[in-house]
């Protein structure tokens, strides 16, 4: 299990780093000159410091820009980013999913892309950079960009410390607003997101202008998908440190078989790589291994313990996907945990002596009272979809139904997956 979840991991980031998807676009120099060109569209979740360009589709060469080399480009797909010499605060920690900021200003300039979420009378920009909170930027028109804040700083009093949260951006907002009074009940209540930021400028933009601007990014949502699944999985289960052998010894095997439906909820941005999915699935295996008990003085005399281990679970597993492609055959892989419970449970034991005319088998559990309802699993899927459709190979490694001390079991799975998107 180890190698195969190196191996997917460096598959992953192989696929990664050389996916180049290039869209038509253009770019503008700082002459203002216009050029057409073809853009490797990386559907940025950061915001990027240089793009890849060539002149046309079927050219093997490249070049490369950054914020020194041209003044804007947009895409045909509908991104488009601007260079702007801004002001970033500097002395920024962060405390769980807070910003806090120093008391003191610390601010530094850069040069940056900024992306454009709406162009006119207002521009409103965001700046996403590693390791730091989304900045967003304001524009009236003929002016620089400046930096939206929402202001946290730790203030001691009497002995306790504690996050001051300033929302410093509402009265930038009225600032740069002024001529549309109407909004100033929508100013005082909006919040610090680019959903809602966009939202009010979109409506400052039609208060003052007419029309919501020039250019208003695509909406970003949330996609979800619904999938039915079904599939057939081959299962193994060892058990370990019991003492009776009859249950150690013996490697237990067999088929089982899976169906179910699962929600999938794509994040916006990178092309849809990444996603997230809920599964809720009913399973079934059945598992079966052999022990014979032989007397050392004779072999004739023997007693031979057939154990079954048959169950049926109720799934409920979470995990994160990663898809390679956007196009054709687009393989993914996923990983994530499980847990399993059990709704019914059929195991039995079936001991035969051939010096006894009747076998002695025993229904129930071989291990008595010391199993527990719940199991948890680690999940890898290895697959593809292709327009509606969805085949994968699951890899699960669950630590069984042992509630004894000392006693481990070990329940390993591999399964083929099939499923449909219905929505």
């Amino acid at each position: 299990m180890k190698t195969t979840c190196t191996l997917i991991l460096l598959l992953t980031c192989s696929f990664a780093f050389g996916q180049k998807k290039f869209v038509a676009g253009q770019y503008v120099t700082h002459q203002r000159d216009t050029v057409q060109v073809h853009i490797n569209d990386q559907n940025w979740n950061r915001s990027p410091t240089i793009i890849e360009v060539k002149q046309d589709l079927s050219s093997t060469t490249t070049q490369k820009l950054g914020v020194a080399d041209i003044k804007s480009f947009s895409l045909a797909s509908g991104d488009r980013y601007e260079v702007h010499a801004v002001d970033k605060e500097k002395a920024v920690t962060k405390i769980g999913s807070t910003y806090v900021y120093d008391s003191q200003f610390s601010i530094v300039r850069d040069t940056v892309f900024l992306r454009a979420l709406v162009k006119g009378k207002v521009s409103l920009y965001t700046l996403n950079e590693p390791d730091a909170q989304e900045r967003i930027y304001i524009q009236k028109e003929g002016e620089t960009p400046v930096e939206l804040v929402y202001r946290a700083i730790m203030k001691s009093e009497r002995g306790k410390s504690g996050l001051v949260k300033l929302p410093v951006y509402r009265g930038m907002l009225t600032a740069k607003m002024t001529d549309c009074p109407d909004l100033s009940n929508k100013i005082s209540r909006v919040a610090f997101k680019p959903s809602a930021l966009k939202s009010l400028v979109q409506d400052y933009n039609k208060c003052a202008s007419g029309t919501e601007g020039d250019y208003v990014a695509a909406e970003e949502k949330l996609a979800f998908n619904v999938y039915a699944l079904g599939g057939v999985s081959y299962t193994s289960l060892d058990i370990n440190g019991h003492p009776n052998k009859a249950l150690t010894e013996p490697e237990f095997t067999g088929m089982g078989y899976t169906f179910g439906t699962s929600f999938m909820a794509t994040l916006p941005r990178s092309h849809g790589k990444y996603a997230l999915i809920g599964e809720l699935l009913y399973k079934a295996y059945q598992t079966e291994g052999t022990f014979q008990h032989v007397n050392p003085l004779t072999e004739q005399v023997y007693t031979e313990y057939t154990t079954t281990f048959e169950m049926s679970q109720l799934a409920i597993n979470l995990l994160g996907r990663y898809r390679f492609l956007d196009r054709g055959i687009r393989p993914y892989v996923s990983l994530g945990f499980g847990n399993n419970f059990v709704l019914n449970d059929n195991s039995k034991q079936k001991v035969y002596t051939p010096s006894y005319t009747t076998d002695k088998n025993k229904d129930g559990n071989p291990m008595g009272n010391a199993t527990r309802k719940h199991e948890q699993a680690l999940l890898l899927g290895i697959g593809g979809e292709w327009k509606r459709l969805q085949a994968e190979v699951r890899l699960e490694n669950g630590n069984g139904f042992s509630a004894a001390k000392g006693v481990k079991t070990v329940n390993n799975s591999v399964g083929v997956r099939l499923g449909y998107r219905i929505k």
